[in-house]
């Protein structure tokens, strides 16, 4: 099975070990739930795999491009995400991620809105290119911040709580699309949630983080 994701050994915390000689191996295509008590770490590690904190010790390894800007689309949760202060586009929102792109004038041309798009095809969201981002659901959101990270290609996605906020409807619209993301165009999908009754049937893996120490519950019916 082919590596996306490696972590050897790795060690954090401050004053208390939050992540305790963690090893951890996620191959192309999972689709994985994080769990564990509220303050047990499961943020800090997806910070440590996204680069926004060092590990202590020990290695992570992202294989996939070897590079996390190329490679990673990290939405944490809806709470702190929103809260746009002036009117915009979810095709603007989606263009921002390919500014580097657009040249010395800075301005999105014909190749760069047809990648915008059809970002917003993969989440369902074309025909809602130019509504006011601000005036969406609280689902349509977060799919419009999907859609930033898929239009950089993006094979990892990695999401922090991305049902905080929602409502059970478009949680199941969410997660639909996920799983078509990650069985339709093998995007690695990574989960962080409190919310393992309703989500579990999307996961073909879980991994439950406990006083420091990474399970992995490799066959999801066994849990």
């Amino acid at each position: 099975m082919e590596k996306s994701i490696v972590l050897e050994n790795v060690n954090f915390g401050y004053d208390k070990k939050i992540l305790n000689n963690v090893n951890l191996e996620i191959n192309k295509g999972d689709f994985i739930g994080i769990i564990g008590a509220n303050g047990a770490g499961k943020s800090t590690l997806l910070k440590i795999i996204i680069g926004q904190l060092k590990a202590n010790s020990g290695k992570v390894k992202i294989l996939e491009n070897n590079s996390r800007d190329k490679s990673i689309g990290y939405l944490k949760q809806m709470n702190i995400e929103v809260g746009v202060s002036f009117p915009i586009t979810p095709l603007e929102i989606v263009t921002l991620n390919l500014y580097g792109q657009m040249g010395f004038m800075k301005i999105s041309n014909k190749k760069i809105r047809s990648r915008a798009f059809n970002a917003l095809s993969m989440v369902d969201l074309k025909d809602k290119a130019y509504y006011n981002y601000n005036n969406m659901s609280g689902g349509e959101q977060q799919r419009v911040l999907i859609a930033k990270e898929l239009v950089k290609n993006s094979k990892i996605l990695i999401f922090d709580e991305p049902t905080a906020g929602i409502d059970k409807d478009s949680k199941e619209l969410l997660f639909n699309i996920l799983e078509h993301l990650n069985r339709k165009h093998n995007i690695t999908i990574i989960i962080v949630t409190h919310e393992l009754e309703f989500s579990k049937k999307y996961f073909n893996r879980i991994l439950e983080l406990r006083n420091g120490v990474l399970k992995d519950y490799s066959e999801v019916n066994t849990w």
